[in-house]
C-alpha cells in the first residue's frame, strides 16, 4: 500500500524574474519541488494539470507527490509553499484541497 494514494489541489504563482518561460503543468513532464514555508523539506510534486501559467498570476494546478521516503502529511489546506527547482526559487502556492484516492483492493 502505498502513502502517495493523494492529489494535492493548490493555487500557484510563478515568478517572471525567476524563469524565462512559464512551466506546463499539463503534460506530466514537470517536477519541481515544493518546500513549505518555514521549513526546509524538499517535497517532490509532479504537476498533472492545471490552468495555463500567466507569469506573476495566480492559477488553479494540481499535483501528486513523488517520493515514497518522504513525509507529506504537512501539505494541508491553507498551507503556504515555495516553489523551487533545484537552488532557484521560482513560485509559490498554497493548498486548496487534498484529495484522496479511493482504495480499491490491493495490487
Amino acid at each position: 500500500m502505498s502513502d502517495l494514494d493523494f492529489t494535492i489541489g493548490c493555487t500557484v504563482t510563478f515568478f517572471s524574474k525567476k524563469r524565462r518561460t512559464p512551466p506546463n503543468m499539463n503534460n506530466g513532464m514537470y517536477y519541481p519541488h515544493f518546500v513549505i514555508k518555514g521549513a526546509e523539506q524538499l517535497l517532490g510534486v509532479n504537476f498533472i494539470d492545471g490552468e495555463n501559467v500567466i507569469f506573476d498570476q495566480s492559477v488553479r494546478a494540481n499535483a501528486l507527490p513523488v517520493y515514497e521516503t518522504v513525509d507529506y502529511s504537512a501539505l494541508q489546506a491553507g498551507t503556504e509553499f515555495l516553489i523551487m527547482e533545484g537552488g532557484n526559487l521560482v513560485g509559490e502556492g498554497i493548498v486548496k484541497e487534498i484529495f484522496q484516492h479511493k482504495s480499491y483492493g490491493s495490487k
